[in-house]
């Protein structure tokens, strides 16, 4: 990822002021500078044009324009020939910005930004600046920050300013698509993936694409609400972005409207992805997770545990002792949507198979298959266990 202007933007949203070149708010600052002497004409020959500005946020407060606004827009087209990515002036001597330099750094798409308050110091920009893109570049800040946000100890702000880590040009309506491979997915595989993400239309200013694990999330963000964030939109993201990755599952979080729910986003991603692959679904979104929904964030309760303990546990431990398969057929049959005959053909057994050993089941626990309520324990339990297993897996 590398830190834009728009980034620049967002961050001090509330202190700048984009005053030209709205074209220009995906250039990317690798570093800032500043425009001091370099254009003092007293000072040719020795040190007038000699610094390189490329792509470089460029502080100043035109000094030299001092006496001669004009200059600012001499300014400009310096920069522009330098390669700069933006120029952020504090108009301390009231200068008034000619026209003529506004006109041409929007025909250049070239981002002029008024610094309004006067508590933003250059030498806070420069090392927020150089902070902020070395942290961008870091695979493994974005994968600390998903982890700080899954800890479950941040309040709403906190959230929200975590977030804004990851990508401060976040806006507030977003998905979390998490996408996972059933084979090793490292960061040499994540960077190919990424780099075919950078030329799809999903690489927007407002989203970002994180390696997480044996996966990568895609946060997308959009307030634009004609931008579907559905399973259309995830398919897109898995033909384009993920063509050659075998064994792919894709996990959608609901439609959040504020980032201070980012937290339950990546959260919804991660639990329909997990889900989606042990279901071997390709895709699979959030709000289609049934019970699951309500199981995923205590399944590592103490009182998720103990009933799946008391539940299974007498089945487990005669597997165990007599080498038999009674655990696996009840996972079958719930999934199978209590169906003896699809349980049976899924399982390659006869339906009478399948019969007694639900029936030895109900000797082992007490809970009758045939009987509704004391079925719904049974299935409690396995998905408890399911997603116990799933987040094992997955999560620190």
């Amino acid at each position: 990822m590398n830190y834009t202007v728009s980034d620049f933007l967002n961050t001090y949203e509330a202190k700048v002021k984009l005053i030209a070149g709205a074209g220009g708010v995906s250039r990317v600052i690798k570093d800032v500078g500043i425009l001091d002497y370099e254009l003092d004409k007293s000072l040719k020959g020795r040190y007038f044009y000699t610094s390189s500005f490329r792509d470089q946020l460029v502080l100043t407060t035109f000094l030299c324009a001092k006496d001669d606004p004009y200059m600012i827009g001499e300014g400009v087209k310096h920069l522009l020939k330098q390669g700069a990515a933006a120029l952020a002036f504090r108009n301390v001597f009231r200068l008034s910005i000619p026209e003529s330099a506004i006109r041409f750094a929007d025909s250049r798409n070239f981002p002029i930004i008024l610094i309004n308050s006067m508590e933003l110091y250059f030498e806070k920009i420069i090392y927020d600046v150089n902070r902020h893109a070395e942290r961008m570049r870091n695979i493994g800040f974005q994968q600390d920050e998903i982890n700080v946000l899954l800890s479950g100890n941040l309040s709403a702000g906190d959230a929200r300013a975590h977030a804004r880590l990851i990508n401060p040009s976040f806006e507030d309506r977003f998905a979390a698509v998490y996408f996972k491979s059933g084979e090793y997915f490292g960061e040499s595989e994540f960077e190919e993936c990424f780099r075919r993400y950078e030329r799809s239309p999903l690489n927007t200013l407002a989203s970002t694409m994180c390696l997480y694990k044996n996966g990568a999330f895609l946060f997308y963000s959009s307030n634009d609400t004609s931008n579907s964030f559905g399973d259309a939109f995830a398919a897109q993201a898995m033909r384009e972005i993920f063509p050659d990755v075998e064994n792919l599952s894709a996990g959608i979080s609901r439609t959040h409207f504020s980032l201070t729910e980012f937290s339950a986003g990546i959260r919804e991603g991660l639990y329909a992805a997990l889900l989606g692959r042990s279901l071997a679904l390709p895709l699979l979104h959030y709000e289609r997770l049934g019970a699951y929904e309500i199981i995923f964030p205590f399944a590592e309760s103490l009182e998720m545990q103990e009933f799946r303990q008391r539940v299974l546990e007498p089945v487990s431990e005669y597997d165990a002792e007599n080498r038999t398969n009674l655990l696996d057929t009840l996972r079958l049959y719930i999934a199978s949507g209590c169906d003896m005959h699809k349980a049976a053909l899924d399982a390659a057994q006869h339906e009478n198979t399948i019969r007694y050993r639900l029936e030895k089941i109900a000797t082992l626990t007490g809970l009758d298959f045939k009987i509704q309520p004391q079925m719904e324990e049974l299935s409690l339990a396995i998905r408890i266990d399911t997603c116990i297993r799933l987040l094992q897996n997955e999560i620190v």
